[in-house]
């Protein structure tokens, strides 16, 4: 369960860490063309210029401090960018309450930078839009949402086979033609005061499909 108890801080500590984010900011406004899934007409879509807000959060007890682009809040073309890639990397050396040191904190974080860079790809023409990161309990976890998965996945699959990462890594890539699973991400913090976040498991899921199901059912009757 997600607290947010302070919302959109900026932190010296994160600061240093977030300047190669704006590396796509001279393309803002710029649109570029990209073709739908099984659709072989080209669709034009508005890169956004990438906006960070920092939240501290709780998530059980621990903290979290999240970066997320919220010039995505917005973003109108999801169907195009409708594979969401997450990765998690996982912190060696920690301090306190699971986040990491300084020095561990820079040996990820300047990995991070090449990860960010390799997985959106031509920044002309981006194949993935960096959606969130957030640092919690011994964790770093990213969010991209994709436009064509296989060079993504190549990518990292390429990365782990060569064992070429200084932290141990897993990553998933899933379709989510609406978002669903990063929507925390791109609420406006700024209007709310507290935030609570429950992650809904696999029963849960079962239980909501079948309640749809019978609800589906009375209507038909």
């Amino acid at each position: 369960m997600y607290i947010v108890s302070v919302i959109v801080i900026v932190s010296l500590f994160l600061l240093s860490f977030i300047p190669h984010l704006y590396a796509n900011k001279r393309n803002r406004k710029k649109k570029k063309t990209y073709s739908k899934d099984k659709d072989p007409k080209l669709v034009s879509v508005e890169i956004p210029e990438e906006k960070f807000s920092v939240v501290e959060c709780m998530y059980e007890d621990k903290p979290s401090i999240v970066v997320v682009n919220s010039s995505l809040r917005g973003f109108k073309n999801k169907d195009v960018f409708s594979w969401t890639c997450s990765l998690s990397i996982e912190f060696k050396d920690l301090a306190n309450k699971g986040m990491p040191t300084s020095k561990e904190s820079n040996l990820v974080f300047d990995w991070f930078i090449q990860l960010d860079s390799a997985i959106k790809g031509d920044p002309k023409h981006p194949n993935a839009l960096f959606l969130a990161r957030e640092t919690c309990d011994g964790f770093l976890n990213a969010y991209w949402q994709v436009h064509n998965p296989e060079p993504v996945n190549q990518y990292l699959q390429t990365i782990i086979q060569g064992e070429k990462y200084p932290r141990e890594m897993e990553y998933k890539i899933e379709q989510d033609i609406q978002w669903k699973k990063v929507e925390w991400f791109l609420q406006d913090f700024s209007k709310v005061e507290k935030w609570e976040k429950k992650e809904m498991g696999e029963k849960e899921e079962q239980e909501e499909q079948k309640e749809q199901e019978e609800q589906n059912l009375l209507l038909k009757r």
